[in-house]
């Protein structure tokens, strides 16, 4: 079985957005065809502090089912309401 996250149609179309707004901010690139991309891409959207990317990451987080969440808080995900920590 392929260890990569399972994502709706909506979830994708806002992952490659995450991806390709992380990437214009910091240079960074994330393997999407990978789980470790996936996380580690999850990740630096969650820690930013850029408007764009952390509206873009609310959109993703509001595409995800509740086991998914938490199979992802298990990969030290975080999905409060408190992501407004700083202003950008």
């Amino acid at each position: 079985m392929d260890n990569k996250l399972m994502f709706s149609e909506a979830g994708v179309f806002y992952l490659q957005q995450l991806a390709s707004l992380v990437f214009k901010h910091s240079g960074v690139r994330h393997k999407l065809s990978t789980r470790e991309g996936q996380i580690s891409l999850l990740h630096a959207g969650q820690s930013s502090a850029q408007r764009d990317i952390q509206n873009c990451w609310r959109q993703l987080i509001a595409t995800l089912q509740p086991q998914q969440k938490l199979a992802l808080e298990r990969e030290g995900l975080h999905f409060t309401p408190s992501l407004n920590r700083q202003a950008s």
